[in-house]
């Protein structure tokens, strides 16, 4: 299920901040286990990025429109990503 077509656009994400660390960290290292190095010493921002484009090549997540590719939208298309991925009774959901 995609999230992202079922909230708000505006709606704030609960540890929305959380959520995004912990996408980080969950991304990159599914990529890495398929052969992916995502810029480790990067940016988070790069690192969010290359992230992003990794799992929308992998159909995890729905691309963004081409006009919504910025950080905070895609901060918040990972947060979402990750917190549907985490099972119903972790502390971040």
């Amino acid at each position: 299920m995609n999230y992202g077509e079922h909230m708000s656009k505006t709606a704030k994400i609960v540890n929305e901040d959380k959520l995004f660390k912990k996408a980080l960290e969950v991304g990159c290292k599914m990529a890495e286990m398929q052969g992916y190095n995502l810029a480790s010493n990067a940016s988070p921002s790069v690192k969010a990025k290359a992230l992003y484009l990794f799992l929308v090549e992998v159909k995890q997540i729905t691309p963004l429109p081409a006009d919504k590719l910025d950080g905070k939208s895609i901060k918040k298309r990972l947060a979402l990503w990750i917190h549907s991925a985490l099972p119903d009774n972790d502390p971040l959901k």
